[in-house]
């Protein structure tokens, strides 16, 4: 099969990004202007593309289902906490080799906010890298060396915000009328009035989604932390730029980027401004930019929400075809599911989730995991729950409360984000979930290694990209040095971001890897 050239793919994807376009941007921009432009910055981008990452385009072009293979395996990590520096996780890929990862996602990478950041996920700058971790020469060179080896780099792409020390954050501030209509101020009343429509992401830590900030004469959208600055995806002109952050990332050499909190960016009055259809718009505008300008790079949505909300994100079918939106979904209420049932010892749960995720479209493919770099949040699998207890916010209460060690528990958890009255996530390390922690003799840890072959089978058998965290390979438990860090502290997820420990690759801990790898 010959692979299409940027003209054919132009003609093939163009009219669907122009779609969606017309569905979001009508009657605010002249539509065959903002084609022109959006085509403009997809053909320099394409032009610009290095030799390597051609060849890599045409291959994928002829193999576009080429991440739905059985043998594709990931991993996600921290640069910091894996390898000290990007030229250090270098030094690790024949340890990712040996576990048979094709899909590496390094966490965070992104030049952030100085001080506190979310992890990392508070962005300064999407053209550069955290300085401290390297420079995006550094990226081109382990990117080489991952792609010598099968293996995928993916970076985050923060749609939903930027941090507030961003340079278009400070254009706004300093009155730039342009930049500050790539935010979204209100002012005090209806801020107000629109929070009543609203969930908090962090009820403990950041309550509510506005912050009052005088020199932008009001309060901005800030849906997670006050540093972070939700983007106005209603004005064209962030549309473009993002384009342009996306496809000069691509060129770099990363091979999938995870779309965060894909979910929120669409704001409308009246709504939760969670899922909305223009939300997938903008997605699919992106995938079909990405097509012509560099097909062999995948999106990843990011979409922690109810499980009827998530397959949308692989796209949809709205009376013009099927209109492809992500390459990847997180199954998070599989995850979630396959905590629940290790603590009740049943598999209704699971095997509801399942069945609701069965059916995916071509070229798409679920990424499914057991841990990760985040909490293990209850809410997405209330709906599911419903149909099989009357009571499920009681069901999933008592679950978190054993994952939090109480009853005569193996597991040692932490409560994330709770007050006591509100049923939100829990912490922890997988092997510290599981019950290597809490082991007291052999027979103890032999059922905590069970539990961890149990759950990773559970995402390795649903035909998902399984993916496994840092460190969770050697049974690394909790670490609770983040509390003496004041810029983290505050933030109980640091609990399951310790440091790579390479020596707990020799101990009978790292049972577990072997467990995984087989």
């Amino acid at each position: 099969m010959t692979a299409p050239g940027i003209a054919d793919r132009l003609n093939r994807s163009g009219p669907g990004l122009k779609r969606q376009l017309e569905r979001l941007y009508s009657g605010v921009a002249d539509i065959e202007e903002l084609f022109a432009r959006a085509c403009a910055i997809v053909t320099e981008r394409a032009a610009a593309r290095p030799a390597a990452l051609v060849a890599l385009d045409d291959a994928r072009c002829t193999d576009p289902d080429w991440f739905v293979a059985p043998d594709m395996i990931g991993y996600s990590a921290y640069v910091d906490r894996f390898g000290g520096t990007i030229d250090g996780v270098c030094t690790h890929v024949d340890h990712l080799e040996s576990l048979g990862v094709r899909y590496l996602h390094l966490l965070a990478l992104l030049k952030a906010r100085d001080g506190d950041s979310d992890g990392g996920f508070a962005v300064a700058d999407y053209l550069a890298v955290e300085p401290r971790l390297g420079t995006m020469a550094d990226v081109g060179r382990l990117a080489a060396r991952l792609r010598d080896a099968r293996i995928s780099l993916c970076v985050d792409l923060a749609l939903n915000h930027t941090a507030d020390d961003h340079p278009w954050a400070r254009a706004a501030r300093a009155g730039n009328p342009e930049f500050r209509d790539f935010y979204i101020v209100l002012d005090p009343a209806e801020a107000a009035m629109r929070e009543a429509d609203l969930t908090e992401v962090f009820p403990k830590t950041a309550p509510g989604n506005f912050t009052p900030v005088p020199a932008m004469g009001g309060s901005v959208w800030t849906t997670f932390y006050p540093f972070q600055w939700d983007l106005n995806w209603a004005n064209p002109k962030v549309f473009l730029a993002m384009l342009e952050v996306m496809l000069r990332l691509a060129n770099h050499g990363f091979e999938a980027f995870r779309l965060d909190s894909t979910a929120f960016l669409w704001k409308q009055a009246g709504t939760d401004c969670r899922n909305l259809p223009q939300a997938h718009y903008i997605v699919r505008a992106l995938r079909a930019a990405l097509d012509i300008a560099a097909p062999a790079t995948l999106l990843k949505a990011e979409a922690v929400v109810p499980t009827a909300f998530v397959s949308p994100y692989f796209g949809a079918d709205e009376g013009d075809g099927f209109e492809s939106e992500c390459h990847l979904v997180y199954n998070n209420s599989l995850m979630v599911a396959g905590w629940v049932a290790l603590a009740e010892q049943s598999a209704p749960l699971p095997t509801a989730i399942l069945g609701a995720s069965d059916v995916l479209p071509r070229g798409a493919n679920w990424l499914s995991y057991a841990r990760c770099h985040d909490d293990i949040g209850w809410g997405a699998v209330l709906a599911d729950l419903e149909d099989i207890d009357p009571d499920p916010v009681a069901r999933l209460s008592h679950v978190a409360r054993w994952l939090e060690g109480t009853g005569g528990s193996w597991a040692r958890g932490k409560p994330f984000q709770s007050d006591g009255a509100a049923l939100h996530g829990i912490n922890g390390t997988f092997a510290s979930l599981a019950g290597l922690e809490a082991a007291m003799d052999d027979t103890d840890r032999e059922m905590a290694f069970r539990r961890v072959a149990l759950l990773n089978t559970l995402a390795i058998a649903s035909g998902g990209l399984a993916t496994t965290y840092m460190g969770d390979e050697a049974g690394i438990l909790n670490d609770a040095s983040y509390l003496a860090d004041p810029q983290k502290a505050h933030d109980g997820r640091w609990i399951h971001r310790p440091a790579m420990d390479w020596g707990a690759l020799t101990t009978p801990s790292a049972h577990i890897s072997v467990l995984w790898a087989s």
